[in-house]
């Protein structure tokens, strides 16, 4: 059996046991796929919650649809896992947040340090919440990740307490990643990775980050590019977590 197409409402175009596509979710629905009234779908909200349903009608502006029933949190991981990264040149954080996404992380904060090459604009950052969101639908999950405004090293360091636990992706690895993670495996919690930009962390941000009580881990012997070593500390992670385990959901 064909797996089901995942679309996308927001909240406020959800109401008892309709909900609605609008705009381009409407048109890829209506126009693209040539989805019929009759045809069983799904619907994510974004914020975890999962409808399918039914196409009970195709209208100019809208496709509308009869909820059949409600899931939570389908395709998402225990731990909600913030990526804290600075921005490579080019388009490479494109890709990061495109798969970061698909892995599972669950919200992206461009990461301004010392060595920085480049800035998160509002239209970059417009840019990758739309490749988040493409990337939520392709892959099945139900919370869209969020791009927050990019944030200096400093001031996240400064809250990295408000989260259960912080990582430093560098070669300095103070303790293995296993014993670091264990008392967060098979929980929900709530964590973020730094990763800095292609010339590393400067010195005093590495003070800065062990005077914040954040350990550090390293992610292997290879020097890798910047896009890499965030999608590859982010996978560490979730794997140490055991949250890439197959949970053989049938979506």
């Amino acid at each position: 059996m064909s797996r089901r197409e995942f679309f996308y409402a927001p909240p406020a175009q959800i109401a008892g046991d309709e909900a609605q596509l609008i705009g381009e979710e409407h048109e890829h629905c209506s126009r693209v796929l040539r989805k019929t009234p009759g045809e069983s779908l799904t619907v994510v909200d974004g914020e975890g919650h999962t409808f399918d349903g039914v196409i009970a009608a195709i209208e100019k502006l809208r496709t509308r649809i009869r909820i059949t029933q409600r899931r939570e949190n389908v395709g998402e991981p225990r731990a909600h896992l913030t990526l804290a990264q600075a921005v490579p040149k080019g388009n490479r954080f494109d890709w990061l947040v495109e798969k970061g996404t698909e892995i599972g992380v669950s919200a992206f904060i461009p990461l301004r340090c010392e060595r920085s090459e480049t800035a998160a604009s509002a239209s970059k950052r417009a840019r990758w919440q739309r490749l988040a969101l493409a990337a939520m639908k392709q892959s099945c999950r139900s919370f869209l990740p969020k791009i927050e405004d990019e944030r200096s090293f400093s001031e996240l360091c400064g809250v990295a307490g408000s989260f259960d636990f912080a990582l430093l992706a560098h070669p300095a690895q103070a303790a293995p990643l296993r014993e670091i993670l264990e008392p967060y495996r098979g929980r929900t919690v709530r964590g973020t990775i730094f990763v800095g930009p292609e010339g590393g962390f400067s010195h005093a941000e590495l003070e800065m980050a062990k005077q914040a009580s954040i350990p550090f881990f390293s992610l292997g012997p290879r020097r890798l590019r910047a896009e890499t070593a965030g999608l590859t500390a982010v996978i560490f992670v979730f794997a140490t977590l055991g949250e890439l385990e197959s949970t053989n959901e049938n979506l």
